[in-house]
């Protein structure tokens, strides 16, 4: 009976620990299930680690459990029950002194260890001064590679069951899959980002590139380029430098840059472009890329450009030559007022910018010339033109004066003077044979002053001409010793100041001079002397067939004489 007795009380103990075990293994199902749900549901990784820590050890009955992370060659905690955390802040514990032999070669044979095993003694009378004994430590696994650890111990000398270690070992694949979530949820929005980065971009790129395209305006252009390069780049100012002739000067820049660009360009205009001297000479020299993380203590940069950067509140900065046809013609450089590494891909944008400030400068220049070209074409023309129809009057024409005024009106509009005037020799003496109408004042009271100017008088700028058959050009009409006195106060008087002055040439014979006078300074250029030659080779020709018409006319009339003479004498028949 007592047998009896004893085998119905182990049934019923046997029964009581199998519904404690049912209520144990129900209990970490719905821990687990809770976990589960909250991996699949959060986006908060903090949190779900906190719940895979906190609900490990009530499961498993300790208080103390850590879980830390590799960064680096660093593991670092990342959630730990109040004991754990107190324990790790006050002991400072870090892996080393954990051991590598300990957390490090759980990760490194990829399962777990139990014990004092492979701790170190440093580590183990830490833990014994916060009363913690039997321990355990978890690899974290994700794509077959370790993570971190999960590290558990308890507050008297025990080890684990079969099922406690199964179920951290459950916890920890939880984590591993919490963390890889958060790895793959960071990638794709770090891709996302980038995407929307590359498409900000892009289409940054693509406006600057149509307003190339379609503007005539390149200040606009580059203002637009500084702007958007230093927005991209989350930077606070931009400023694009051009090389001019050896000076370097602002080609546009940012508002919050404009004060610093101005003062550069005062405090150190000259430019050398070579290696190691100056910060953009060195890119411009090199045509590639430079980044500092601060001005203010880089020695590259020339003194009083760290004082500028220093003054100015500026640091981390990025530097882009611009290359056009192979030759440095410039630096767009974006700056920061915080100590600052710019990426590989910012550096890389930076260029992209660059790039279409060359181009819209080689375009600019391109436009230029080619305007210049059809300038000069039409000039040409223009010039052709004029000559053509002078050519075509003095075919025809037998009244020489309208030639000669057509021949100085003509010369002083083709080259852009304000008066004209053309004197003949005539006796020794240079006389006024035909003027711009804007010249008639000038001659008044020329003539007023002068009655006579004398072909010999090599003093002056007329009789120098006629002597050595050669163009004389002044930039000042009222600063030459070439033009006597009261005509310099004439000129004065009257605002004309630069002065070009050419032969008449026949048979290699000085005939008279032509004038042209400005008001502005200035010279008048080889092209211009030129044109004013042919228009008075055209006059000195209408004077040489006016000449040669007369010549012809008193020898018809010389002959009409003798006939007429030779028919009274063959008919008289008295002599007398």
């Amino acid at each position: 009976m007592n047998d009896q007795r004893k085998t119905k009380k182990q049934l019923l103990e046997e029964l009581e620990r199998e519904r404690e075990l049912l209520v144990q293994e129900r209990d970490r199902s719905l821990a687990l299930q809770e976990v589960s749900n909250k991996l699949a549901g959060a986006h908060d990784t903090d949190e779900v680690l906190d719940l895979i820590v906190n609900e490990a050890a009530r499961l498993v009955d300790v208080p103390f459990m850590n879980l830390r992370l590799l960064e680096g060659d660093v593991l670092v905690s990342r959630a730990a029950t109040e004991p754990a955390a107190a324990y790790a802040a006050e002991a400072h514990v870090h892996d080393e002194e954990e051991g590598p032999s300990a957390s490090r070669h759980a990760m490194a044979i990829r399962e777990a260890i139990h014990g004092d095993e492979m701790i170190t003694a440093k580590t183990i009378e830490h833990l014994r001064s916060f009363g913690f004994y039997g321990v355990a430590i978890f690899p974290l696994l994700a794509n077959d590679r370790s993570i971190g650890t999960l590290s558990v111990a308890d507050r008297r000398a025990r080890l684990l069951t079969d099922d406690e270690t199964s179920l951290l070992s459950a916890f920890a694949d939880q984590a591993s899959l919490a963390l890889e979530k958060a790895r793959l949820l960071n990638e794709a929005e770090t891709e996302r980002a980038r995407a929307e980065t590359e498409r900000e971009r892009s289409d940054a790129l693509y406006r600057v590139s149509n307003r190339l395209a379609g503007a005539h305006d390149t200040d606009e252009v580059l203002d637009l380029i500084v702007n958007e390069a230093a927005r991209l780049l989350g930077a606070p100012a931009a400023i694009l430098q051009l090389l001019k002739g050896g000076v370097l000067v602002a080609g546009a820049a940012t508002k919050s840059a404009s004060a610093f660009a101005a003062e550069a360009s005062s405090v150190r205009p000259a430019l050398k472009v070579e290696p190691d001297t100056t910060m953009v000479g060195h890119v411009m020299f090199t045509k590639k890329p430079y980044t500092t993380i601060d001005t203010a203590n880089d020695e590259l940069v020339a003194p009083e450009g760290r004082r500028l950067s220093e003054k100015h509140g500026f640091h981390g900065a990025a530097f882009s030559p611009l290359v056009a046809n192979d030759q440095s013609i410039g630096v767009l450089t974006v700056m920061d007022t915080r100590i600052r590494l710019f990426t590989d891909d910012e550096v890389s944008l930076l260029s992209a910018f660059a790039d279409q400030a060359s181009l819209a400068l080689e375009k600019a220049r391109l436009l230029n010339e080619a305007e210049t070209e059809r300038e000069r074409a039409e000039t040409e023309r223009e010039r052709a033109d004029s000559l053509y129809r002078v050519s075509n009057l003095l075919a025809s024409a037998h009244d020489t004066d309208e030639v000669l005024d057509l021949i100085v009106n003509e010369a002083t509009r083709l080259v852009g003077a304000f008066a004209g005037q053309l004197r003949l020799l005539e006796g020794g003496v240079l006389v006024p044979r035909a003027a711009t109408e804007s010249a008639a004042a000038l001659l008044a009271e020329d003539a007023a002053s002068r009655p006579t100017v004398s072909a010999q008088d090599q003093a002056t700028m007329m009789a120098r001409v006629m002597a050595t058959k050669k163009p004389i050009t002044v930039d000042d009409a009222t600063e030459t010793e070439l033009v006597p006195a009261e005509i310099r106060l004439l000129h004065q008087k009257h605002g004309l100041y630069g002065t070009a002055a050419v032969p008449l040439l026949a048979n290699d014979r000085s005939l008279g001079v032509l004038f042209v006078y400005d008001k502005r300074i200035r010279s008048f250029t080889e092209d211009e002397v030129s044109l004013l030659m042919a228009f008075a080779d055209q006059a000195a020709l209408a004077l040489e067939k006016a000449r040669l018409l007369n010549e012809a006319e008193t020898e018809r009339e010389r002959a009409d004489s003798l006939f007429r003479v030779s028919n009274l004498l063959a008919g008289a028949h008295d002599t007398d």
